[in-house]
């Protein structure tokens, strides 16, 4: 060490108070998550993932597998080391990203992920692959690894902890964190990666104690060192060399080898006979070796060598099993820093990684002669085929065309080409190594975490869940979940960019996971874009005829992933019985669908129905409407039952009527400032698809009517969209469920039959017909509420006209118009709902518009416009045809005995006013 570096070390404890005086600068900068209303179409959450101004790491999914990434290799990092200590459902079982604890992103924890609470970070710069390529080895997957052996260069107590001395480090499930180098000018770490250093140290877990860097000083800036120990680490460590041959080797001598423990006598899962294959740890550098399906031997003081592509696809293995990997430069000789620590390693074993136009023979022989090892070559045409002869040596997934015993397990999936300056993807395939290698790793508590997500479509008559969940600690039989066949979950690398998996990876993926003729038979054949008959995968997953699909995790964007490639893996890893194609367009909720002119705002979808769309009531349409039900099944919703107009304070049901959702799991409502669903209603478990309110099967394929309930904001309005079963979201229909922006009745009015048209009321065939009627009352002795006025009600006018559907499975459907009028103005409206006969009685449900009216106009304008601070591409209730608000609807036509002439209709309607004032 210079004098210099001498002399900053020993002033090190004066700044430290400095440090910490700006360590407030250092924080996480309050999340200000986006709004509902700005986010737009596409694979995006439904509540945006908890973010910065400046990170927003995502989660994209298709059926079988998730997306891990960024807008750049450092927000992919954060992301990785944010899903290897997540433990909630999103985006598969949950709707919601966000944790309802907070808004910052360390608290947030319900994405998908491990769920395990790394105890170290590991920090690399992200320039350059070259000081970072051994640096998955350092992370300790299972937490048994004698932890490696490594120099403190700054500690928040340095006279406990000397600057200078040696300690071990624990690194279980260690991510790796990409920051800018000290050669790009860089002086401290990069947002992204402050952001999971903070996290995993204060927030999330709260477990990581100790942070590594990787690499010199022009690497890794020096200050990230203080800057670790200003954000709450207690020891700091760098391992460097002066190339990224003495890095490499620094690293490989931290961990050392070990031999095979006394008293093991071989694999403890020797074989997949019984369809498994079980990794196991053993001690540093012990490795299974399977040479054939059926065969393992164990491997003691095993070392690594390969050039750098082909150490990316080994980081999962090489973690597991705290493996030393050195490196050669592809040139005939050897490193001049790898041949000594070869001969230091005391190695039994040798792997070497790549062909001979890689690391040529008598490179390699020179390698196993200087560590006195027996060598091993794992080599493919390519480096995609080298990284499935390593899943195959070390996972045990020798492919033998049955499914079953494939089934419930994950691969990790990293885009890679080119070399050197020009290599593409090698970042994200650092963060994958760790990430990879603790997903195979048997999780805490026993227990293994699932994600329950939905095989075949939401609409089918049986929905089958599936789960993705790492292998339990303990005795299976008494786990939750039954953990993957294959524990291994390896890296398989791709073409950055490729549209399509390479040849090798394809081969091993659908000679893995392929489906039994019984599973085929059971969902009707394949098809040019998967299975004919999704519908049926749910019922034969249940009945055992089909296996669980496996997972697809992949890291990086849609820059170096594409998206058909992801697709054709999460449909291979099914058996096929899924289409490959997935449609990134979102599932639009109500009329609304793309402008043609500005595909930035919506507008009427062709052909809808006047008024259809989402809205708010206070009015309960319980009867011929789901309401979101509680665990026992009732249609409870609010802390009362009290279901009349102007009651349960501070609550609101959110509605869609029929057709206004498809192909969506869950209804969300949220808020425009708050990241967190105020409600959430999952379609396929309360049975919106199958089966009406009023118990009657007519929704095959078309979402039903339904509500759900939700807290009043403070402020600002509620949005509602649909989630289909993977995370990808609609637009929002903006409901501005202000209580002081309400038009409402304050009883039910009862009107008297003025008119009749049509078929008899009393008659409801099933072949088709219509009823009209006009009713009208002068003597309502009731009031309007429309803001800020209340006045009395003095005459009311309804119109309805009752169309009865084609068959049982076709439900009656009305409309209406309505007008009320006071002494000095009127209020009109229009309404689009169900209907049902109960034997002398027509039960009307539905939507409400505010059309018009004098009061109205005066107030809010004969041009109603949506409020200030909505984005324009959004819904907003009740304004596609140029109303001024939307609400529900609920009336009964009481059938009397002396004809058409002395029926009656009770009705009621309210409606939030959203247009502009």
């Amino acid at each position: 060490m210079t004098g210099k570096r001498q002399g900053l070390r020993v002033r090190w404890v004066a700044a430290l108070a400095a440090a910490m005086t700006v360590a407030s600068l250092l924080a996480v900068p309050s999340a200000s998550g986006q709004t509902a209303s700005a986010a737009g179409p596409g694979p995006v959450p439904p509540s945006q993932w908890p973010q910065s101004h400046l990170a927003a790491p995502q989660l994209e999914a298709w059926p079988n597998g998730v997306r891990i990434y960024g807008a750049d290799r450092h927000q992919t990092a954060l992301a990785a080391a944010l899903t290897m200590r997540g433990r909630g459902g999103f985006p598969f079982d949950s709707p919601d990203a966000t944790s309802r604890a907070g808004r910052s992103l360390a608290a947030a924890g319900d994405w998908w992920g491990l769920g395990v609470c790394p105890r170290s970070v590991i920090v690399a710069a992200s320039d350059s692959p070259a000081d970072a390529l051994a640096a998955a080895a350092l992370s300790d997957s299972t937490g048994g690894s004698s932890e490696p052996y490594l120099r403190r260069v700054a500690a928040g107590d340095p006279l406990f902890d000397p600057i200078g001395g040696y300690s071990r480090v624990d690194t279980l499930a260690a991510p790796i964190l990409l920051t800018d180098s000290a050669r790009s000018g860089a002086q401290s770490l990069n947002h992204s990666a402050r952001l999971a250093a903070h996290d995993l140290r204060q927030g999330g877990c709260n477990a990581a104690r100790q942070a590594i860097v990787v690499g010199g000083e022009s690497a890794v800036p020096a200050g990230v060192e203080t800057e670790l120990v200003s954000i709450g680490y207690s020891e700091v460590f760098r391992v460097s060399g002066l190339t990224r041959y003495g890095t490499a080797a620094a690293v490989a001598t931290s961990l050392g080898t070990a031999p095979i423990p006394d008293g093991v006598k071989g694999c403890a899962d020797p074989s997949a006979s019984d369809g498994d294959a079980t990794m196991t740890f053993y001690a540093n550098s012990v490795v299974e070796w399977r040479p054939r399906a059926r065969e393992c031997e164990l491997l003691g003081r095993t070392v690594v060598l390969t050039v750098g592509v082909d150490a990316l696809a080994a980081g999962w293995w090489t973690s597991f099993w705290q493996v030393p990997v050195v490196l050669a430069d592809g040139s005939d000789y050897l490193p001049h820093e790898t041949a000594t620590a070869l001969s230091l390693l005391d190695a039994e074993h040798l792997i070497v990684l790549g062909g001979t136009s890689q690391i040529p023979e008598q490179v390699a022989a020179l390698a196993a002669n200087l560590s006195g090892a027996e060598m091993l070559r794992i080599a493919g045409p390519d480096r995609y085929a080298t990284s499935v002869a390593m899943v195959k040596h070390f996972g045990g997934w020798w492919p033998n065309r049955n499914g079953k015993d494939f089934a419930r397990s994950m691969v990790c999936l990293v885009a890679s080409s080119g070399r050197g300056d020009s290599a593409r993807g090698w970042p994200d395939a650092l963060s994958a190594g760790p990430w990879c290698g603790a997903a195979s790793a048997p999780s805490a508590q026993g227990q293994p975490y699932v994600v329950e997500r939905i095989a075949g479509t939401v609409t089918a008559p049986e929905i089958g869940f599936v789960g993705a969940a790492r292998r339990p600690a303990s005795d299976p039989s008494t786990a939750e979940a039954p953990g993957p066949k294959r524990s291994a979950v390896p890296i398989l690398l791709v073409p950055a960019r490729a549209s399509e998996l390479p040849s090798s990876v394809s081969d091993l993926l659908r000679s893995s996971f392929t489906a039994r003729r019984q599973c085929i038979s059971a969902v009707g054949g394949l098809g040019p874009r998967g299975a004919v008959d999704a519908d049926a995968y749910g019922a034969a997953l249940n009945n055992d005829e089909c296996f669980e699909p496996g997972f697809v995790v992949a890291f990086g964007g849609p820059s170096v992933i594409h998206p058909s490639l992801m697709a054709e893996a999460s449909a291979a890893v099914s058996g096929r019985l899924i289409p490959a194609e997935v449609d990134a367009n979102p599932i639009l909720v109500g009329a609304q669908t793309k402008d043609p002119a500005n595909p930035s705002r919506t507008v009427k979808a062709p052909g809808a129905p006047r008024g259809v769309g989402a809205f708010a009531t206070r009015l309960s349409l319980d009867g011929l409407v789901h309401h979101r039900a509680d665990d026992k099944g009732r249609y409870r919703d609010s802390d009362d039952d009290d279901s009349t107009a102007g009651s349960s304070p501070g609550r609101v049901w959110l509605c869609l009527p029929r057709s206004t959702y498809e192909g969506a799991r869950w209804l969300v409502a949220e808020t425009s400032r708050r990241r967190s669903p105020v409600a959430v209603a999952d379609l396929p478990q309360l049975g919106w698809y199958g089966v009406d309110a009023d118990g009657v099967a007519r929704t095959e394929g078309d979402g039903g009517p339904g509500c759900l309930a939700s807290a009043l904001p403070d402020d600002g309005p509620l949005a509602v969209r649909a989630v289909g079963p993977f995370g990808r979201a609609s637009q929002s229909t903006v409901l501005v469920a202000d209580e002081y922006r309400r038009f409402w009745m304050a009883q039910p009015v009862t009107l008297q039959a003025r008119g009749h048209n049509g078929l008899p009321g009393a008659d409801d065939p099933t072949d088709g017909g219509v009823t009209s009627w006009s009713f009208r009352s002068d003597q309502s002795r009731n009031y309007l509420h429309v803001p800020p006025d209340r006045e009395e009600l003095s005459d009311a006018f309804l119109s309805i006209q009752i169309v009865r559907g084609l068959g049982e499975e076709d439900p009656d459907r009305f409309t209406a118009l309505w007008s009320t009028d006071t002494a000095s103005r009127t209020v009109t409206g229009t309404v689009a709902g169900e209907a049902r006969l109960n034997g002398n009685v027509w039960e009307l449900r539905g939507m409400s518009v505010l059309s018009g009216g004098t009061w109205l106009i005066d107030v809010f304008g004969a041009e109603s416009q949506a409020p200030s601070g909505l984005d324009s591409s959004v819904a907003v209730a009740g304004l596609a045809d140029g109303g001024y608000g939307a609400g529900g609807f609920v009336g009964t036509i009481s059938l009397n005995d002396f004809g058409p002439d002395d029926d009656t209709v009770t009705w009621q309607a309210d409606a939030f006013i959203n247009a502009a004032p």
